[in-house]
């Protein structure tokens, strides 16, 4: 069922900016067309999804995939959608932008299109979700079923254009220009090392980044780009 934060942000981009909803382009339900003709899809699950997509739409279309990210969350509680709230309170638990690296994987292949861009959205959303219901069958434990999430405010927003642009991502102090290895961007992020690992991934993948050689059982990388050219 599509989310309001799915329908708010699809009328965003597409009717309330001039543009369509809900458009069939080469058998292929868009989500809106913008008003200078590209395509808009809204992604707030698995990138990769779109990848037989994409690879289908790219040759002849300019797409802009929208990726909500929740930096922050209002929890609201109640015993359905439209009932009334039972409690409400804001969640501790906070994102970053950089989080997309871990589903950006699925994509990192495709950066590299002209065709395409990734318009990553930092929002804070409210969160519906159903009061008491049972975590497991048997009524273990006490979970909650999400009802439905609604845009509150776009905190943040950060284009990926190019492969290159994911060093925006970053912290400003990384030294890209200087080698490195995943090792080495685990600590300068203050993440594991998978983490670090899916990071040099989709950086080499876009082309933002290359292999120049090996310490020990650790791949060495670089920025692809001289560093009068990044701003």
């Amino acid at each position: 069922m599509e989310t309001s934060l799915h329908r708010a942000l699809k009328e965003r981009f597409g009717t309330l900016n001039g543009g369509r909803c809900e458009v069939a382009v080469n058998g292929f339900r868009i989500d809106a067309v913008a008003e200078d003709g590209a395509l808009i899809e809204i992604q707030s699950g698995s990138l990769g999804a779109l990848k037989p997509k994409l690879k289908s739409l790219l040759p002849s279309h300019r797409v802009r995939v929208v990726r909500p990210m929740v930096l922050q969350r209002t929890i609201v509680r109640r015993d359905r959608l439209d009932g009334p709230d039972l409690s409400r309170r804001r969640s501790p638990k906070r994102g970053v932008l950089d989080d997309v690296f871990d589903d950006l994987v699925g994509l990192a292949s495709l950066l590299s299109d002209p065709n395409l861009t990734v318009e990553l959205l930092g929002v804070a959303v409210e969160e519906i979700r159903a009061a008491g219901r049972p975590r497991h069958r048997r009524g273990r434990g006490r979970g909650h079923v999400v009802l439905d999430r609604r845009l509150d405010s776009i905190l943040a927003s950060e284009t990926i254009a190019r492969g290159v642009d994911l060093w925006n991502l970053l912290p400003l102090e990384f030294p890209r220009f200087e080698p490195f290895t995943t090792a080495d961007l685990a600590r300068k992020l203050g993440r594991p090392l998978f983490f670090a690992q899916r990071v040099a991934y989709c950086l080499r993948l876009a082309g933002a980044a290359r292999m120049v050689g090996k310490r020990g059982n650790s791949l060495i990388y670089r920025s692809t780009e001289d560093v009068a050219l990044v701003t």
